[in-house]
């Protein structure tokens, strides 16, 4: 492997690796505190906050739903989209482990930033509410 692609796996690993606890915070903030379709006030805020500290533009209350967001980080011709929802069933909470989704969807986008400048490439995460019930992401 040449050396500037171990140097970028490196910086990678590193920034995820600088990210890990708050990630696990975060699913774990989002379990404990289940929020249902169209009022995860608190997830997509969370979200929002854990992004914006990792140097992401986030845009709150997009497409008419204000608890719908985008983060993005980079620029280019090609765009990276992760997708994070993080609602939770009524009456159950987060049976599908949209918590984890949530996490791990912010975790691959702030990966995917420490390489975006250098690749060059723009990162988007879209905050999609609603997955269970109401179609959100549409």
């Amino acid at each position: 492997m040449p050396a500037a692609d171990s140097s970028l796996r490196d910086r990678v690993a590193a920034r995820l690796d600088e990210y890990k606890d708050r990630l696990l915070e975060l699913s774990h903030e989002l379990h404990g505190d289940p929020e249902t379709s169209f009022a995860e006030t608190r997830a997509a805020e969370r979200l929002a906050v854990l992004l914006e500290g990792a140097g992401f533009a986030v845009n709150r209350a997009v497409c008419d739903l204000p608890t719908a967001l985008t983060a993005e980080y980079g620029s280019g011709d090609l765009t990276v989209g992760v997708c994070a929802e993080y609602d939770a069933l009524p009456e159950i909470g987060h049976a599908c482990g949209h918590n984890i989704i949530c996490a791990a969807g912010a975790g691959a986008a702030i990966a995917l930033a420490a390489a975006a400048d250098e690749l060059g490439f723009r990162v988007k995460l879209l905050g999609t509410p609603a997955e269970e019930e109401g179609g959100g992401k549409c």
